[in-house]
Order: C-alpha cells, then sequence, then structure tokens
C-alpha cells in the first residue's frame, strides 16, 4: 500500500487511501516540536445556539461576543505564529453562526487549514452550502456517536423526533458526493469523524473502523473530558468504558489498523492517533490550554497569542510541545467501572 512522503507527529509515514489522517491533523513532527509555530488551535469562535442537547457536550454554550473583526484580528495573529489548522467547534453549531464563511473562508485565505465540527444535518444537506464548503478548502467532521444505531445516535443528541440520524446519514452522503473523502494530493481526506465512546457503542467500533478504512473517511474514538458536561457532578458515570472495556476496543483497533499496514501506537484519548491541540479560543475570548484544561489564563480581547501561550507553558508546562508526547493529559480522569 502506497504511503505518504511526509511523516506526521506521532505516526510517521501513513497509509494513503484509508483515512489515515485528515487535512488539518496533517502536521508533521517538525512543525509540530516548532517553537516558533502554533500546530491547531481550538476556536470556539461560532455561536452558542444549538438545536441539540448532547448529553456529554463540552461546552457550555456560553454567549459568543467576539466581534467578526476581533475573531478575523485573533486568526491575523495565529497567521503570524504559522498556525498549522483552527479546529472550530462552536460554543454550539458552527454552521448556523451568521459569520460562518466570512470566518471559514478568512482561515483559508490566511493560510490556515479549517476543520469544522458540526451536526451535519442543520446545514450541511444543502448542496449550495455544502459545494461552498468544498470551495473554502476546509475538512469536516460530521458528529458520530453511532453510523449504524439510530435510536443510540438519536438519543445522544435528546433529539425526539427521530430525525436526526438520517438527516446526518443525508449530510455525509452529500458530503461523500462532493468529493470530501477524495484522496487528496498529499494523501489526506477532507472528511471523518470524532466518535465519543461510551458503553453503548463500544461494540460498533470494529465496524465502524473497517467503514471508515474502506471509504477514506478519518476516526479518531474518545474518550469523555472532564470538561463541559461530562466533567460535571451530574454526569451520568455508568455509561462510561471501564479500563478493560477501553483496552479491549485498543486491541480491536491495533488489529483492524494492522491488517492495512497502518501500525501505530493506540493513545489513550483518540486510539488512532495523538493529541495535536494547542489552546482554546472561547466565543467571549477566554483561553485555555485545550478542551480537557478549562483554566483561564487570559482573553484574546486583553492579550496578545504570544502571551497567551507564555501564561499556558508557565502555568501547564506539561504541554510544552518539545517533550509532548500526544497522550491526552487529562482524559483518564474520566474512566468508568
Amino acid at each position: 500500500m502506497k504511503v505518504t512522503e511526509k511523516k506526521y507527529f506521532g505516526l510517521g509515514n501513513v497509509p494513503i487511501g484509508i483515512g489515515s489522517i485528515i487535512k488539518g491533523w496533517d502536521i508533521s513532527e517538525e512543525a509540530y516540536r516548532d517553537p516558533a509555530k502554533l500546530p491547531i488551535v481550538d476556536f470556539r469562535a461560532m455561536t452558542g445556539a444549538c438545536p441539540h442537547d448532547c448529553f456529554h457536550c463540552f461546552t457550555d454554550k456560553d454567549r459568543k461576543t467576539l466581534s467578526l473583526e476581533e475573531i478575523k484580528g485573533v486568526i491575523d495573529q495565529l497567521a503570524e505564529r504559522g498556525t498549522h489548522a483552527i479546529d472550530f467547534l462552536g460554543e454550539g453549531e458552527p454552521t448556523i453562526d451568521r459569520d460562518f464563511f466570512d470566518i471559514i473562508e478568512y482561515t483559508s485565505k490566511r493560510g490556515i487549514q479549517p476543520v469544522i465540527f458540526t451536526d451535519a444535518a442543520t446545514k450541511m444537506r444543502d448542496r449550495g452550502f455544502v459545494e461552498r464548503v468544498y470551495d473554502s478548502g476546509a475538512s469536516v467532521c460530521p458528529k458520530c456517536d453511532s453510523l449504524f444505531d439510530a435510536e443510540y445516535q438519536n438519543w445522544v443528541v435528546g433529539d425526539k423526533t427521530g430525525k436526526y440520524f438520517a438527516q446526518r446519514n443525508e449530510a455525509i452522503d452529500l458530503l461523500i458526493e462532493q468529493g470530501f473523502n477524495e484522496v487528496q494530493e498529499d494523501g489526506t481526506t477532507r472528511l471523518g469523524f470524532d466518535m465519543v465512546i461510551s458503553k453503548r457503542n463500544i461494540g460498533e467500533v470494529e465496524r465502524t473502523l473497517r467503514h471508515c478504512r474502506a471509504n477514506n473517511l478519518w476516526i479518531v474514538l474518545a474518550s469523555y473530558l472532564p470538561s463541559g458536561r461530562s466533567g460535571g457532578e451530574n454526569f451520568d458515570r455508568s455509561l462510561v468504558p471501564s479500563e478493560d472495556e477501553i483496552e479491549e476496543m485498543r486491541s480491536v483497533v491495533k488489529q483492524v489498523d494492522g491488517e492495512y499496514n497502518f501500525n501505530h501506537p493506540i493513545w489513550n484519548n483518540f486510539a488512532t492517533r495523538p493529541c495535536v491541540e494547542f489552546m482554546q479560543i472561547y466565543g467571549d475570548g477566554r483561553v485555555s490550554p485545550c478542551p480537557g484544561n478549562e483554566t483561564v489564563v487570559g482573553n484574546v480581547k486583553a492579550d496578545t497569542i504570544g502571551e497567551l501561550e507564555k501564561s499556558i507553558l508557565a502555568k501547564f508546562p506539561c504541554h510544552d510541545r518539545s517533550v509532548f508526547d500526544g497522550h491526552c493529559l487529562y482524559r483518564e480522569q474520566c474512566v468508568g467501572s
């Protein structure tokens, strides 16, 4: 199987055509370690509105107070730092933000790869909308708690109409028709999933992973974060997989990916790849080290990106990219029994 020319952080050369790497998270070891640059920044620069009510949502749906010009100013600073990509996570559903395309297209214009995390069902069933997203160069990660179990997927998002699963799948089909999962010139894909693993969907991992490998769809298999709803006292921890269940899942991933000659460590956060995120910017400008650590170190309204980076590293030297090994520093706080 043909492999990429580029060696990626924690992965090395990866097989082409099986969704090994998504455009945006395709950062080399050298670029990730470079102190003069930033890797992938999480920017919750979109609306806090969302049509869903996911029980494990890691955001608090805070109101966005950054103006479009302030957001562009932050993107300018990130571009000057050579930031590789921005994950647009919303505060709510990013695609319904009135400035969505202004933000995404400006990001691409400044030489940063946009990665959109979306429910997909709300706007990605609109062909014209999808075509414009494609033309922007952005990568897309539709919500995926299950590709096969409608009842579970609808339950996760709090959809009492029973329509979300089919609408989300319709959007995925349209994204594929548009070519998001085609092999890019550099061997990446532009379509993938961030699947949060619970006791109710962990049995689908093998089938889901094989589906993704067969269709050039990137996937990470995420454990719960100790932030947002899953970090709250009222979170239903009975759904959190045990250490034994997670270990069994990792064995499945190792076996399946080995069949594709995609031999990689199994990370504690995403299983199929290491974490490459550094810095989380909220919709009101506050900044924390990452989605797993909500400790606020400053605000982009008052501090420069450079100053905020220094504050993160001063308070949390474990985020030093010169030594960080890609394993999440926080997710193992959310292990069940």
